[in-house]
């Protein structure tokens, strides 16, 4: 009975240990860091571009077959109705000194040589019964450049995998980032409507106590002022606590966790301006960038391209090598015993000396291929250098914008506290009060919103570079 009762509190001191341990791992506080490297490992739009390399790679092993030897094997056994067999009709004439040399069986046994002898025969050349295996070798000489164009194509194929990787990479980061700038925004404005509530019923509470007490000031409409702005402030509360739940699904969306997983956040570092002109950061964008290197990377297979189009006004030479067995159970015609088995080797050459213009209009189109993709890679370049630009003086505008809302929220509070002083002592009415606490509100939320512009920028500049942009 007692080793049954230590037994039972073991098994419930673990579980409850367990259970807290449990909790511990599950309210964790995550860094930005934290959020990044679970995406990383959970979101399955990795697993797609990781697929895609792999496709480049067994479409580059396929190119490259082209240099190898290709053997292949080949058995065929077949029963046809009968023999297959040779018939020979007509006449044939012995020549004139195969005559002449009868002739001493007289003239009429030499007459009757040099007449058309008839033939009529049929001769069994092939069994009914057939069993034939060979072993084929085919490999290319000379293809044109063909072989070489393919397998150019095939290496950079795999390289735009690899940037399609990288971008798919960044765009996980990049929604990471924003969702988890966007939930500790929310949690920052739930914190600043629940303090400015806090405030609101201090007020309400001294602005009853003020009226209760018959004070000349304060009058029952500015109790029911206190008491209407508290009220709209804690619908405001609400409000602010269903965006933060709501941009914490969203985090938690976009790490690729389950939608019953609680996110939690520590608070994050302050966003520090870049160190970095603008003209460096274009520089940045043009060789980082993924799409830019992918547009790229298009340009050059557009050029093995119009090598593999002009690979048609060259001959293909290439070597041809069979093994070849015979079984058949008759031992004479076609299959005998010199025919039964035995081996070939030879040379081919294949080379299209009119293909009605096809392998020309094949080159034009290659090469029209290649100024279009040069002409969108300019577009291109062009449009992420602008979109660089923007982001550049959207972050300059947020940094300033920072810098100001913070000296705002300064003077604000200060106002708000002497406000607050002066209403105690019945020296300013109660609508001033109520003004100096929303001048506060509104100013530490244009200073948070401009801290989020600022994130915002960065995470937008960082995604079109392609990389993390240096900070002070």
């Amino acid at each position: 009975m007692t080793v049954k009762t230590n037994f039972l509190a073991m098994a419930l001191i673990f579980c409850c240990v367990f259970e807290l341990s449990a909790e511990t791992v599950q309210l964790q506080k995550l860094t930005l860091e934290d959020c990044i490297r679970i995406a990383l490992q959970q979101h399955q739009s990795l697993n797609v571009s990781a697929a895609n390399i792999a496709m480049a790679e067994a479409m580059y092993q396929q190119a490259m077959s082209a240099y190898w030897p290709h053997i292949a094997a080949q058995v065929n056994a077949a029963r046809a109705d009968q023999d297959r067999t040779f018939t020979m009709e007509g006449a044939f004439t012995l020549p004139s000194n195969m005559t002449s040399a009868f002739g001493a069986l007289g003239p009429q046994v030499v007459g009757a040589l040099a007449q058309p002898i008839p033939i009529n025969m049929d001769i069994k050349l092939v069994d009914k019964d057939l069993v034939q295996s060979s072993l084929n070798l085919t490999y290319p000489l000379f293809t044109g450049l063909k072989r070489e164009a393919l397998v150019a194509q095939a290496e950079k194929g795999i390289k735009i995998a690899e940037q399609g990787q990288r971008k798919t990479t960044l765009e996980v980061v990049r929604d990471v980032k924003k969702y988890y700038y966007a939930a500790q925004f929310a949690i920052q404005m739930e914190k600043l409507a629940d303090d400015t509530l806090e405030r609101f019923k201090a007020l309400e509470d001294l602005t009853e106590r003020l009226y209760q007490h018959g004070s000349m000031k304060v009058k029952k409409t500015d109790y029911l002022r206190t008491k209407t702005t508290t009220a709209v402030t804690r619908t405001m509360l609400s409000e602010a606590r269903y965006a933060r739940e709501m941009a914490h699904e969203a985090l938690g969306n976009a790490m690729g966790r389950e939608w019953s997983d609680n996110v939690v956040l520590a608070e994050a570092d302050q966003a520090t301006p870049i160190s970095e002109g603008l003209r460096e950061l274009v520089e940045l964008a043009q060789n980082f960038n993924p799409d830019i290197q992918q547009l790229k990377l298009a340009v050059q297979i557009s050029d093995d391209q119009i090598t593999e189009a002009r690979s048609g006004y060259f001959p293909m030479i290439g070597i041809q090598a069979e093994v070849h067995d015979i079984q058949t159970p008759y031992h004479g015609g076609l299959t005998n015993t010199a025919n039964r088995d035995g081996w070939t080797i030879g040379v081919g050459m294949q080379w299209n000396l009119f293909d009605g213009f096809q392998t020309t209009g094949k080159v034009n189109q290659a090469k029209a291929r290649q100024r279009k993709l040069a002409s969108q890679q300019i577009l291109l370049d062009q449009a992420i250098a602008l979109q660089v630009k923007q982001q550049f003086l959207s972050i300059r505008n947020a940094n300033n914008q920072t810098k100001d809302s913070q000296e705002a929220v300064d003077y604000a509070s200060e106002n708000r506290k002497l406000h607050v002083r002066a209403y105690q002592e019945e020296l300013v009415e109660t609508k001033d009060v109520i003004e100096a606490q929303i001048v506060e509100t509104f100013a530490q939320s244009t200073h948070y919103r401009a801290r989020y512009a600022l994130e915002m920028g960065l995470l937008s500049l960082e995604y079109l570079i392609g990389q993390n942009v240096q900070v002070f």
